[in-house]
């Protein structure tokens, strides 16, 4: 792990060392900018300090859920007996990487399912949040930072795409279904080109249904997933 060395440590987890390159610090900034933006309308009537503030709790929140995602694999890779070597964290999503690649495909699928599990628990526990607490509170805002971060990781992992925990999943189920690797990476290609084809299909009728928000989310999300296939994001 030389090339992480001179990465700063900001906490160690499992027993994990958790590093933080520059750019994460960058989307740490920006996602506090965004959602004490979104505060003033989940949140209304407030000074512009009580929403900077809960904006600041907000994005420890979703550190939480994002951060916490990946740091969760930890615990699925030891007891899978594949340790992890660094959780790294950069401008894109967190990485979890391992020492030793070569492992039975049921060591791959066990370590990627730390992740999803804390993911789901974590939306179930908000779902029963936002159920007690009143809306139009700084805590209901909160809830649903938490919430709807957990449901949207604990969705994002069923794409079959090769950085996603979904993506090896289904790689190595293909390979205890009897494919090689080399076949298996190739359905998963195919299966990421459909899924690109289905996000611009839905992009489009939802431009055409004037959900401008929803086609541009779409969008951003189809080129990311093509970034990933052309290998461009690793």
């Amino acid at each position: 792990m030389k090339t992480y060395e001179n990465i700063p440590t900001i906490l160690t987890f499992n027993g994990v060392p958790v590093k933080a390159r520059r750019g994460f610090w960058l989307v740490v900034a920006l996602v506090w900018v965004i959602l004490t933006a979104i505060g003033t309308w989940r949140w209304p009537g407030q000074s512009v300090l009580a929403y900077v503030l809960v904006g600041g709790v907000g994005t420890l929140v979703g550190m939480m859920v994002d951060v916490g995602h990946a740091c969760a694999h930890t615990i699925g890779a030891k007891m899978a007996h594949a340790p992890t070597a660094v959780v790294l964290l950069g401008a894109d999503m967190p990485r979890t990487l391992y020492p030793d690649e070569k492992m039975r495909p049921s060591q791959h699928i066990a370590r990627s399912l730390g992740g999803p599990i804390y993911s789901w628990i974590g939306f179930g526990i908000g779902l029963l949040l936002l159920r007690v607490i009143p809306p139009q509170t700084a805590w209901r805002y909160l809830a649903e930072i938490w919430t709807f971060g957990n449901a949207f990781i604990g969705l994002a992992i069923f794409a079959p795409v090769p950085l996603v925990d979904g993506g090896v999943i289904i790689k190595w189920l293909l390979v205890i279904g009897g494919q090689d690797e080399g076949q298996a990476d190739r359905i998963v290609h195919w299966m990421d080109i459909v899924l690109i084809v289905m996000l611009l299909i839905g992009a489009g009728v939802t431009a055409l249904s004037d959900l401008w928000v929803a086609a541009v989310g779409l969008v951003l999300v189809a080129i990311l997933i093509g970034l990933i296939v052309l290998e461009v994001i690793r």
